[in-house]
This record gives C-alpha cells, sequence and structure tokens, in this order.
C-alpha cells in the first residue's frame, strides 16, 4: 500500500496576504481513506508537487474529514 499526498488550497483566508501565498494543509492519504491530520501550512503552496485537481468528493473519505476540520477551524465555526 502507497500513500498518496494531497494539498487542500485555501483561498480567501488571509487579509494581508502576498500574491500568491495562501493557507493550505498538506495530507498523507492511503488506499482506506486515512488521513494523517494534515499539516496546515501559510504561504506559496508547492507548486512542483501539484499535479492535478481534484474535486473534494474525489478525495478518500479520511482526508475529506481532515480538510472540513481545518476549514471549520480557520472560519472559527
Amino acid at each position: 500500500m502507497t500513500a498518496e499526498r494531497y494539498t487542500a488550497i485555501f483561498a480567501g483566508f488571509l487579509s494581508l496576504k502576498k500574491p500568491g501565498e495562501y493557507q493550505y494543509l498538506t495530507i498523507r492519504g492511503s488506499a482506506r481513506g486515512i488521513g494523517d491530520g494534515g499539516t496546515l501550512r501559510r504561504g506559496r503552496p508547492p507548486g512542483e508537487r501539484l499535479r492535478r485537481e481534484i474535486p473534494f468528493r474525489d478525495l478518500p473519505v479520511g482526508c475529506r474529514r481532515v480538510v472540513l476540520d481545518a476549514y471549520r477551524e480557520l472560519r472559527g465555526l
């Protein structure tokens, strides 16, 4: 079983941001859909590792949960 890495980019969360700077979440996922909790970062996402965009619904279930938790935390929900 190999682990894939997912990056979720949250646009519009930094009021005084530099161009190209975002808050983003890096997640390791597996075929079983388990996220590692993710790491929330701020800055320019690592473009060399961004391969293709996928819809949220296509993320493994565990990774979706991690992204939603991070979004709620950022928005104070």
